[in-house]
């Protein structure tokens, strides 16, 4: 019997082969279920994306929003359409809202801050998923209503970031992680 509570910091090789075994299924299912019921209940919460640009300046491997991607059409919404996105998904009682889009310059510090004023006027909760900005951005954006900030981080491998995201750093990415937790953010 294997007690799945008590596997801490053991190897890739070993969890592997607990995995793809099956012996274990049910012990880590119910275990599984335990921690989210502990940790998020039973409720399900609903959040809504305006994915409101596909334009990029980034270069990362995995993306199909990529600066270098010839083969997307682009497009960009304005705030006011935006916003009025946000208005109907608040009516429909949804009461997150994430925008999200790829690192589009044309999306100022002060056009983020009226969206997230404006829409904070709706009673919802504001997830952010614009990619890294400036520190003093994500201050000012905590601090005028916006709750989340999502940001991807897909290894843990300097090595394998330096690939991933040409031109970044791995130890950039964690410091802006970092900022977003120090400021308050769930991330």
């Amino acid at each position: 019997m294997l007690d799945v509570k008590k596997i801490q910091n053991v190897d890739l090789d070993y969890l592997t082969h607990i995995i793809e075994s099956g012996k274990y299924d049910e012990e880590i299912f119910k275990t599984a279920d335990e921690i989210r019921r502990k940790y998020v209940g039973e409720e399900v919460h609903l959040r809504a994306i305006i994915e409101f640009s596909n334009i990029c300046t980034q270069h990362c491997l995995y993306c199909g929003l990529r600066a270098d991607n010839k083969n997307l059409q682009r497009y960009r919404m304005s705030p006011e359409e935006i916003i009025e996105r946000a208005r109907l998904i608040a009516k429909f009682g949804i009461k997150t809202i994430v925008l999200q889009s790829g690192e589009d310059p044309y999306y100022t510090t002060e056009i983020v801050s009226y969206l997230i004023t404006e829409i904070k006027k709706l009673d919802v909760a504001i997830t952010l998923s614009i990619g890294e900005r400036e520190f003093e951005e994500y201050r000012i954006w905590k601090e005028l209503g916006a709750d989340r900030y999502l940001m991807r981080h897909e290894t843990a491998s300097p090595e394998l970031y330096a690939k991933l995201h040409p031109g970044d750093s791995f130890e950039n990415r964690k410091a802006h992680l970092y900022e977003l937790k120090r400021l308050g953010y769930e991330t």
